[in-house]
């Protein structure tokens, strides 16, 4: 038999971008012709995991869900913009990060929490450079996706709407890299994360052999990064099918499409109500950052230019306030509630501004198609904090819930999705193994893990 029309792993090269091409048919086999055989030869759907984090706990009354009595759940106002997506949400109750709490070290439970979140370590308390924390699952989960073979141009996707800091300290003594942190490289190095999206979006598409004058040249004549690739994507085009052609405009179109949203927003005018400290570039709102950080991070799946990313939807212990819904005072200040009825008002905006986002981010990967099936059914969500009662800094019974990974036979069984109730005291760290395991990687053990939470 002879070799496809076009190998699998073509890459478009362009003045300013390197991107990889979506399966097409004309990448199978020369003579492969029934859609039995051309089965047989697709590739398997790729499973891609994203950790989103909120910060400040939770007004407990309005996020827990109720039962169904059928094992799913009922929306709490909180979770109410997730109706959609309820049969793909699977929300938990009883998963505990015990290695965020004091144990003999005093206040700074903000700093801990977003330490612990996806590392289940006791961070050191300093405000030093002696910094010490645990690996991050996404990080170990990116080292056996790379032991099994898998290369993709970015081992993992870091993002955030608040900068990334290392020095300084930020909650009692605990250094302001723990609170700006989810994602931890080693023990003592942060990945930082990138705050702008049209950044994100040229380091992701950008060519690494690109020089720094010629990108600022690039920038500057408003040319768009992937004007050389889609050239050639356009001859490529004369040589394939109808419904290769298609694939092809959809794929690069989706790519335009963002960019050009990207671009709109960067040469918008800034809202003074929604300013945000040390951003340059920031689009009107904080909404529209996260949306279209979301969308940037959906196209790095879609692209396969990463699978695994991170975004904080804000730092821990954050007092930015949310005008947009009506909260002029911080949200640190209003999570601090002590059961004012004002405050806990402001603070279930908060905590359902967030869930937005997480629904906006779930749209994106939904109307996103590979191999005919939306990119929701492939990319596993985990999306949660490590406080619970925003008042009471308590580390148990944790808001988390995790969407999609239909492809992966996550046990969701009816429509209105699926409510786990967990020993209380499970660790967190049970159901980072859980995820792992979908994603092929199997560990023998993680942070204080004691066991593994089944998806």
């Amino acid at each position: 038999m002879r070799d496809a029309l076009i190998h699998r792993r073509t890459i478009l090269r362009g003045a300013g971008a390197a991107i990889a091409l979506p399966w097409l048919e004309a990448m199978l086999p020369r003579g492969v012709m029934s859609s039995a055989c051309a089965a047989a030869f697709a590739p398997k759907p790729i499973t891609r995991v994203a950790y989103l984090f909120f910060p400040n706990g939770v007004n407990v009354d309005a996020w827990v869900p109720t039962s169904d009595g059928q094992g799913g759940w009922n929306a709490s106002p909180t979770l109410m913009p997730l109706e959609e997506f309820r049969r793909d949400i699977t929300v938990y109750r009883g998963l505990t990060h015990a290695n965020a709490a004091a144990l003999g070290d005093g206040p700074g439970d903000h700093a801990r929490s977003a330490a612990c979140f996806l590392t289940g370590a006791h961070a050191k308390k300093t405000a030093g450079e002696d910094i010490r924390n645990g690996r991050s699952i996404d990080q170990v989960i990116a080292d056996g996706l790379e032991s099994s073979g898998v290369r993709t141009r970015l081992r993992s996707l870091e993002l955030g709407s608040e900068p990334a800091m290392t020095s300084g300290d930020c909650d009692s003594g605990y250094s302001c890299a723990y609170s700006a942190n989810i994602s931890w490289k080693s023990e003592s190095l942060p990945n930082g994360k990138e705050t702008d999206p049209r950044a994100a979006f040229d380091r992701i598409f950008g060519r690494r052999d690109e020089s720094p004058a010629e990108t600022a040249a690039r920038a500057h004549s408003r040319r768009s990064i992937l004007d050389g690739a889609v050239s050639e994507a356009r001859k490529l085009m004369r040589e394939v099918g109808t419904d290769d052609r298609a694939r092809l405009d959809e794929y690069l179109e989706g790519m335009r499409g963002i960019e050009r949203r990207l671009d709109l927003d960067a040469a918008s005018a800034l809202d003074p109500n929604e300013k945000l400290p040390d951003f340059d570039n920031a689009p009107r709102t904080v909404s529209a950052r996260i949306d279209l950080l979301g969308e940037v991070m959906a196209l790095a799946f879609r692209t396969d230019s990463t699978r695994v990313a991170t975004m904080m939807l804000a730092n821990e212990g954050s007092n930015r306030p949310y005008t947009e819904v009506g909260v002029s005072s911080g949200h640190h200040e209003v999570s601090h509630h002590d059961r004012n009825p004002e405050k806990l008002a402001d603070f279930a905006k908060i905590n359902r501004f967030h869930t937005e986002r997480l629904a906006a981010f779930l749209r994106a990967l939904s109307r996103t198609k590979e191999l005919g099936q939306p990119l929701l059914d492939s990319t596993i969500v985990l999306y949660g904090g490590a406080i619970n009662d925003g008042n009471r800094h308590n580390h148990d019974d944790l808001p988390i819930l995790v969407a999609g990974g239909r492809a992966r036979k996550i046990d969701r069984p009816g429509e209105s999705g699926r409510l786990i109730e967990c020993a209380q005291g499970t660790p967190l760290c049970n159901l980072h193994q859980g995820i792992a395991r979908k994603l092929d990687v199997t560990l023998e053990s993680f942070g204080d893990a004691s066991g593994v939470v089944a998806l």
